[in-house]
């Protein structure tokens, strides 16, 4: 088997993972679950100041 097939195949591997992953987590995690992280991200999302950046590197120290 050749380099080049070998790699073909890992990363079929790897998609096919991913891609059972993401259909399994839809189908187990119950949506309740999601609405409460979802509203949890954008509440901390919400609760920086303006005085106070994103990143801390563009600050002008």
């Amino acid at each position: 088997m050749s380099a080049a097939a070998r790699l073909g195949a890992y990363l079929a591997a790897l998609a096919a993972v991913f891609v059972a992953a993401f259909f399994i987590g839809g189908a187990v995690v119950p949506q309740s679950t999601v609405d409460s992280w979802t509203q949890q991200a954008e509440e901390s999302s919400h609760s920086q100041t303006p005085d106070e950046p994103e990143n801390p590197a563009d600050s002008d120290h």
